[in-house]
């Protein structure tokens, strides 16, 4: 009996050790199972997704429509493919320089802005506002974007030998362009305009007889400056602010064409009768009535001014004015363009810095957030959504081009291409628009033909060293140079003389002088 029961109590201590065993193995096991890594197709296997991140980000301008829309389709392929969503905001072109600033300084919870070198890089990444990237992250978290990009990109990228910036593989093949209403031109037998500087007869006859309608109906951002720059640029040889910024600029510029180190002063003799000359243009077209008088307290674009039949020209470039034209064709409009040469006839080709993304210093989603971009400017479906909007509903690809669905006008299209803000997206990936007419084509090929590269596209002005003269000098250039592109002054000569006196006084040769010295040791590396 007693061995029967010790029998009987070893094999109940088997039982209860295997059963603890199992239970152990079923405990592991499932904890293993809901801890499971969670990889992403398409990236490193190494990258887990498991955890569900939230990612914030900028762009410029105004969210279309059917934006909303289009970011519920986004955001159902970013949790399907890196288990992320993303939320989007936008700063308004009127709003922009004081807020792109405020909201890096501010802390706000943000992982991106959409950066260029017109757009704040610079500045930004030199003050901090922006989180270094390596060649090794953009590996590693963008592997399709890191294929498509050459080197010379993250070249052109580099602040103080640091990469602040991811920049698109497919620099914009564009030039500044002037539209007009060219059947209000034939209505008034006028000859064809060629050059921008042509245009005033056009301008009167529009003050004369179109009395709802204003000759340039401009906003206080964007064509601020555009009136006179493009007919100084038709008058010189193309100039570019040394530092790259983007609101008043330093009154320095360098050449395109500048093989060696040279800075011109805005009161140079070289370039300022030029200057003088498209001011005082600028003002007898201010004088005459053919620039509305609230610029400075306007909002509203002049492209979408020319939309609205309130302008009969308007400012834009080779890109942007793709909606116009559709609008126009729609309203049985005929529209003209002036594409803006400099003097030789050449523009500079955008540097592929011209549009990109910056991450913010202080994310905390830095390598799904990379994830997210590489998806959204390199993967094609997801390139086509935020650019094109939703398919079937915004276009329709049909005889291998894009075109709207049926019922669908570029006036009432809820997603017009180009017009939310995804610029650094990869347009080699585009087919052709149904809407390009052959003047469009003739110009895109045109475009083609002019585009220089300059020796300068990869120089970034360091303003470590002069910093506070740049600040000063922009703020000078905002109170004293945009009232004389307005040609809101009462003698041009006298405002001219006053921003000089202005300019020296807030340190433009000690500008002047950093900059020579860092073009002369650019200039020196490059020739190696």
């Amino acid at each position: 009996m007693k061995k029967n029961f010790r029998l009987l109590a070893l094999i109940l201590t088997v039982c209860f050790v295997l059963s603890t065993v199992l239970v152990s193995m079923f405990v592991v096991g499932f904890g293993a199972q809901t801890k499971a890594k969670r990889t992403a197709p398409g990236f490193d296997p190494s990258i887990d997704v498991s955890k569900p991140v939230k990612i914030v980000g900028y762009l410029l301008g105004d969210a279309p429509a059917e934006f909303p829309n289009v970011m519920k389709e986004l955001n159902k392929k970013l949790q399907k493919d890196i288990n992320a969503t993303m939320e989007i905001n936008y700063i308004g072109w009127g709003d922009l320089n004081y807020k792109y600033p405020l909201i890096l300084a501010s802390g706000e919870n943000v992982d991106w802005m959409y950066a260029a070198n017109w757009c704040f890089y610079f500045q930004e990444a030199a003050k901090g506002g922006f989180k270094e990237l390596t060649m090794d992250m953009i590996k590693k978290y963008m592997p399709r974007h890191y294929k498509a990009t050459p080197s010379v990109a993250w070249q052109e990228a580099k602040v103080k030998g640091k990469i602040y910036m991811i920049p698109t593989a497919t620099p914009d093949r564009k030039a500044d362009v002037v539209i007009l209403r060219g059947d209000l031109r034939e209505k008034y037998k006028l000859p064809p305009i060629k050059k921008y500087n042509d245009i005033e007869p056009f301008l009167a006859a529009i003050k004369k007889n179109e009395k709802t309608m204003m000759p340039m109906n401009l906003d206080n951002q964007y064509d601020l400056n555009s009136v006179m720059w493009r007919l100084l640029v038709e008058k010189t040889d193309y100039l570019e602010d040394v530092a790259r910024v983007s609101t008043g600029g330093t009154g320095l510029f360098t050449s395109i064409y500048d093989t060696k180190p040279k800075v011109y002063y805005i009161m140079d003799k070289e370039i300022l009768p030029a200057f003088k000359e498209a001011a005082k243009k600028v003002k007898s077209w201010y004088d005459k009535g053919y620039i509305n008088r609230n610029a400075y307290a306007n909002k509203v674009r002049s492209k979408d001014a020319f939309d609205q039949g309130k302008s009969a020209v308007a400012f834009g470039n080779s890109q942007d004015i793709q909606s116009n034209l559709a609008n126009a064709k729609a309203k049985g409009w005929k529209v003209e363009i002036i594409p803006i040469f400099d003097r030789r006839g050449h523009r500079p080709a955008d540097p592929y810095i011209n549009n990109g993304v910056a991450l913010v210093a202080k994310t905390k989603n830095a390598e799904r957030t990379l994830m997210a971009l590489d998806l959204i400017m390199e993967e094609k479906s997801y390139n086509y959504l935020v650019y094109f909007g939703i398919q079937g509903k915004n276009y329709i690809i049909k005889n291998n081009k894009i075109d709207l669905p049926k019922g669908v006008t570029a006036e009432n299209n809820t997603y017009p291409p180009d017009a939310a803000g995804f610029w650094f997206t990869n347009k080699d990936q585009f087919l052709p628009l149904a809407s390009w007419d052959d003047n469009y084509i003739a110009l895109r090929n045109t475009i083609k033909k002019a585009l220089v590269s300059s020796p300068l596209s990869s120089f970034s002005l360091d303003q470590t060293k002069v910093k506070t003269e740049i600040a000063n000098l922009n703020s000078v250039m905002t109170q004293y140079y945009n009232p004389i592109c307005l040609g809101m002054v009462k003698n041009v000569d006298e405002a001219f003389a006053t921003l000089d006196k202005k300019l020296k006084a807030a340190g433009v040769d000690k500008v002047k002088a950093e900059a020579l010295r860092q073009l002369e040791q650019y200039f020196k590396e490059r020739n190696q």
